[in-house]
């Protein structure tokens, strides 16, 4: 997993480069394409396939309004993402067959709609954290929590069903409680117990992990939280 991040990095890393090129937007569609096979060459796996999306689109947007103003990247997100779906080929994930099956948005419609999921649940969920004083873990558990309780998941829709959404979606209100009644510690012990349920039960929060890892970006780009220099 870790090693898989670190290509993830690198991918980004190339993506900026072709946006530093002026290069057009089919040339980061292709880089996004190419990463996805040596993903699953390398490592076996697509873990990271929503994340190559996500960090892509945020990375043109934010390359397009050339600002950290959150509502320009939002409107710069929403004419990108009508540009690349024509571009994209959709048929055959699990993706598209949960988004078909339980008619659902997914990750397309949150690009669409300039990442609501980020911009107005999760964000707004740090920060109201911090201003009520909450300090270490606890801010980005309540992100996490703002996130199992709202995003339509479509992994877990594709392991487990709508029963699966449904478990998210409760754990979320429970780590809330949790984080009142036991703070950040009683927090990362529910989650270990609730991990290892997820994992009998063949259950992931793959679109909760990619916008929760989005929102941890933009923070540290923000430096709203601890982050490495800018480069």
């Amino acid at each position: 997993m870790e090693r898989s991040v670190a290509f993830v990095r690198e991918y980004l890393g190339d993506v900026a480069r072709s946006l530093g090129r002026a290069e057009p937007l089919a040339a980061q569609v292709a880089r996004a394409r190419g990463a996805e096979t040596r993903m699953r060459e390398r490592f076996g796996t697509n873990t990271h396939k929503g994340a190559l999306f996500l960090g892509g689109m945020v990375l043109v947007a934010r390359a397009r309004t050339a600002s950290d103003d959150e509502l320009g990247l939002r409107l710069a997100l929403g004419r990108a993402a009508r540009e690349v779906r024509p571009l994209l080929a959709n048929e055959g994930t699990h993706g598209a067959a949960a988004r078909a099956r339980f008619r659902v948005g997914g990750i397309l419609r949150e690009v669409a709609d300039g990442l609501p999921s980020v911009f107005e649940v999760a964000l707004p969920a740090f920060r109201a954290a911090l201003a009520s004083g909450e300090d270490g873990d606890a801010p980005s558990f309540r992100m996490l929590a703002s996130l199992m309780r709202t995003v339509e998941d479509t992994t877990a829709l594709h392991r487990c069903g709508a029963d699966g959404l449904a478990t998210l979606r409760a754990d979320g209100a429970r780590l809330d409680g949790v984080l009142d009644e036991r703070g950040p510690g009683g927090a990362a012990a529910f989650l270990r117990e609730r991990n290892a349920a997820y994992r009998a039960a063949n259950l992931t929060m793959g679109g909760v992990a990619d916008l929760l890892g989005l929102a941890l970006g933009w923070l540290a780009w923000r430096r709203e939280i601890p982050h490495e220099p800018r480069t």
